[in-house]
């Protein structure tokens, strides 16, 4: 018999003869391309949209165009027409009839003039191409920049309502409601055509002669300033085509409590525009000039 320590056999599962078991990895901090899969960097998103609401504010342009021109054109209508029924419109009064109207201004204006002058001049001073060479994606900062304007235009929006229903007794026909949903897709449709024309302009200062160039018309043929029913046929065949002559129609019909059922022309037409300008605004979106 050897004297000598015989070496043990284990079998498993003896807890002696176990490996050790393998440690757990620590927790990994975020990659960059788990961060790629997030559609909006949200701490991004909140510091720059706050960055960009600081600067609005310190434009007094801006902030007088957005949130002073539309009540003090209300103001004028106001106490020029005040309660005169307004012709072929069965007795309805001025006030009622073109509050919805100078609503619809308020985001055509921001979406031809506001946001193209401010996307083309953070271009040209090369703002944009600074924020290129940081992580930011381009969907952050459109996102930050829509919201902005976005609040921007309705609080613009409820000063107006506020001045027609308080100083000119103002009251829609339908559930005061129905007008936010409307208002909403009007104004998120003409940011839409903003970003599409400051993706295709070359400066700013082509800004002003396209935008002319296409408010005026926009303006005449959208039945705010004056009834589409007394122009000629071939007139009103063209207003069809106007997006803004649509949400003065949208916004109108849900001031003075007409259905949705008997606004999905108008509806589709403000949301056509939307897909249409947001769809140019991504394909030709550019940091540089």
């Amino acid at each position: 018999m050897s004297s000598g320590r015989r070496s043990r056999t284990c079998s498993w599962p003896e807890p002696e003869c176990r490996s050790p078991a393998p440690r757990s990895p620590a927790p990994r901090s975020p990659t960059r391309s788990s961060r790629r899969c997030e559609v909006v960097n949200l701490r991004a998103f909140r510091s720059l949209t706050l960055a960009l609401a600081t600067l609005a504010l310190r434009d007094p342009t801006s902030v007088s165009f957005s949130l002073a021109l539309a009540p003090a054109l209300l103001v004028l209508f106001g106490l020029a027409l005040g309660d005169a029924p307004v012709p072929l419109q069965d007795g309805l009064a001025a006030i009622d009839h073109q509050l919805p109207a100078i609503a619809a201004w308020v985001f055509a204006m921001t979406g031809l003039f506001t946001v193209p002058m401010a996307v083309l001049t953070r271009r040209e001073s090369g703002t944009l191409r600074r924020l290129q060479a940081t992580p930011l994606r381009p969907v952050t900062f459109v996102a930050a920049d829509v919201s902005v304007h976005l609040v921007q235009v309705l609080v613009g929006l409820a000063l107006l309502f506020a001045v027609g229903v308080l100083a000119f007794g103002a009251r829609p026909t339908g559930a005061p409601a129905a007008i936010v949903p409307a208002a909403l897709l009007g104004s998120v449709a003409f940011l839409a055509l903003g970003y599409g024309l400051a993706s295709v302009l070359p400066s700013s200062r082509s800004t002003l002669v396209v935008g002319n160039l296409l408010a005026i018309p926009m303006l005449f043929l959208s039945g705010a300033t004056a009834p589409l029913e007394v122009m000629p046929q071939g007139v009103r065949d063209v207003a069809a085509l106007n997006p803004l002559h649509h949400a003065v129609s949208l916004l109108r019909g849900a001031w003075l409590g007409e259905p949705w059922s008997g606004l999905l022309v108008e509806t589709a037409a403000v949301a056509g525009l939307l897909v249409v300008a947001a769809a140019v605004a991504v394909a030709r979106f550019r940091w540089e000039a």
